[in-house]
């Protein structure tokens, strides 16, 4: 049993709990407006993230780390397919005006804006070295399948959204960084990891302030909102857990795609249901409900990992 996984596991989520506990008492107490909140999600969304994910590639070559890259591609793709075949086997279209967004719910976990600091704060700099792959499967397959599967088609333009983001194009710079052996100066490595530094704190404080303002009383009520958040917090990770040890695939490789699949629902599903007329209100629950109970899932799921 690997009891010091479990430890930096459950110190790291507790930390990050009371940062979103202190983002929760910020609205319930009125210092903290929806303007505030939107500003602090686009905060972590265009600047601090892209920044540690720019940090992360920051770093001498090491073949082993770009075998791992290519490596967690892979994994991303695994984890989508996963998800994306479970929700086709156990989520039927008859009978279930919700059927797009409970299979969008199994296939998209919140990778970049959860996911990512909280990788950063358990694991490091090289976790989020290999998360960022994986974020840009889930960027890739929200935009093409995801959008697919809420309207039945797609365009160029959604296509576009896919390559534009800032955290692809720091992740398309950071590469060009580690794989050309390109050094970076102090004067502007420095910056860009403090600023990638406040991504924990700040994305934990809008997460904080998103659950003040859902409402989960009737969302409660529906018993699909438990089947479904089963699904997204322990079916997924569970399959992707038996690929990677059957794979033997490197420790902190496997261990971050293991996290990524344990990750409660995505924002951006919530979003795709706004916009596309779908049930939002049940979406936003099940990422509230999720999100509340990735807390505890995911260092219990890590503490599970280190034992087997």
């Amino acid at each position: 049993m690997d009891t010091s996984l479990t430890m930096v596991a459950a110190t790291a989520i507790g930390k990050m709990l009371i940062m979103v506990i202190v983002g929760f008492a910020g609205v319930k107490l009125g210092i903290l407006g929806e303007t505030e909140t939107s500003a602090i999600t686009k905060t972590v969304l265009n600047v601090t993230c892209p920044m540690l994910i720019l940090a992360s590639y920051m770093q001498p070559f090491d073949p082993a780390k770009a075998k791992g890259l290519l490596l967690a591609l892979a994994l991303g793709v695994l984890i989508h397919v996963v998800g994306i075949v479970l929700g086709m086997l156990v989520i039927r279209k008859n009978g279930n005006p919700d059927w797009q967004i409970e299979r969008m719910a199994v296939v998209y976990g919140n990778v970049g804006f959860m996911g990512i600091p909280l990788m950063s704060a358990m694991f490091g700099s090289e976790a989020v070295f290999y998360l960022s792959t994986i974020c840009l499967v889930y960027n890739f397959l929200i935009w093409t399948h995801g959008l697919l599967l809420m309207t039945g088609k797609m365009d160029k333009a959604s296509l576009k959204k896919v390559f534009i983001s800032p955290n692809i194009a720091c992740m398309a710079v950071g590469l060009i960084i580690f794989l050309c052996r390109i050094p970076v100066p102090d004067i502007i490595a420095s910056p860009v990891s403090s600023i990638g530094n406040c991504t924990t704190p700040l994305a934990m404080l809008a997460s904080g302030a998103i659950i003040a303002r859902s409402s989960l009383k009737g969302a409660l009520k529906n018993p699909r909102l438990y089947f479904i958040s089963a699904l997204r917090l322990f079916a997924v990770p569970a399959i992707v857990f038996v690929c990677v040890r059957a794979l033997h695939v490197p420790y902190m490789v496997a261990l971050t795609a293991f996290t990524a699949a344990a990750c409660p629902l995505g924002a951006m599903v919530t979003m795709f249901a706004v916009e596309h007329k779908c049930n939002a209100p049940y979406a936003s629950g099940i990422f509230t409900f999720t999100t509340i109970l990735s807390l505890i899932t995911i260092p219990a799921l890590i503490a599970v990992y280190g034992m087997i």
